[in-house]
């Protein structure tokens, strides 16, 4: 009964496509030090992004003559819209030797998924707000207030946090959130996910390692890190096979997750 229950669950769950399971195969990083190379690309361009934005912005604002404000905005949409979906892309086309339409399929941009948006993404979500929830009240507060005690990680009222990190012109905001939303998720979800497949718990790895590269923003995100356990994007996109859940998931962690918890927990 136990076993037949599970199958059945599998199966209303998860989308079913052996071929693209074997194309993901074809493709993954095989060697130790290819994973290895693949790992580092997680947590590279968070940290160039943390040199640029804590000890090197004073230098970048003389330079320019821009803001504060603005010098983390454009280091953080370069990255998020340039790196990450530049990158990928290169390396599916020009170096696995991908076509065009192979390259986006790879990374997850395939035909629609109704079931996976309309019924598996809202029951997901649901799950993972429910679950989170006492890990917000109880462990996050003091957790992120640590992390954000230390000078090295402290997000003054000099970072973008703290002074607006949606406050920009409209063609701008366009661009960082093309970045935020589906650039980052394309990167880690999209791509790295898939090359390390061959590791056991690929999808916790990358959960972590999307935290820790995030490192700029290290209070809050680093605080998040033994809730990877449960966030879903890379659960999403093993279940379902696209990436579209964990763009959608993303918008609603940015953007309504926060006003739930706070309403529920107050926090």
């Amino acid at each position: 009964m136990t076993t037949d229950w599970a199958r059945r669950a599998a199966a209303f769950f998860v989308k079913s496509d052996p071929e693209y399971d074997e194309f993901l195969r074809q493709h993954e990083a095989k060697s130790t030090k290819s994973i290895v190379f693949y790992l580092s690309c997680a947590v590279l361009p968070g940290f160039l992004a943390y040199l640029l934005i804590y000890p090197l912005h004073p230098f970048l604002m003389e330079l320019t003559g821009l803001s504060s404000h603005y010098i983390q905005f454009l280091v953080l949409a370069v990255m998020a819209s340039g790196w990450h979906i530049l990158f990928p892309i290169f390396m599916l086309k020009f170096v696995d030797k991908l076509t065009w339409k192979q390259t986006f399929i790879y990374l997850g941009f395939r035909k629609g998924d109704a079931k996976g948006l309309l019924v598996v993404f809202p029951i997901i979500t649901v799950m993972f707000t429910l679950l989170s929830l006492p890990y917000m009240k109880w462990i996050f507060p003091p957790l992120s207030s640590f992390l954000d005690n230390l000078p090295a990680l402290h997000m003054g009222e000099w970072h973008i946090f703290n002074q607006g990190y949606y406050d920009f012109p409209w063609p701008l905001l366009v661009i960082g959130l093309i970045g935020n939303f589906i650039g980052e998720e394309l990167y880690f979800r999209g791509y790295l996910l898939k090359k390390i497949g061959r590791l056991p718990c690929d999808w916790l790895i990358i959960s972590v390692l999307f935290q820790l590269y995030h490192m700029w923003q290290a209070p809050m995100n680093w605080a998040f890190i033994p809730l990877a356990v449960i966030i879903p994007c890379e659960i999403l996109v093993k279940l379902r096979k696209n990436l579209y859940g964990a763009i959608l998931f993303h918008i609603y962690i940015n953007t309504l997750w926060g006003a739930v918890t706070l309403y529920l927990v107050g926090v």
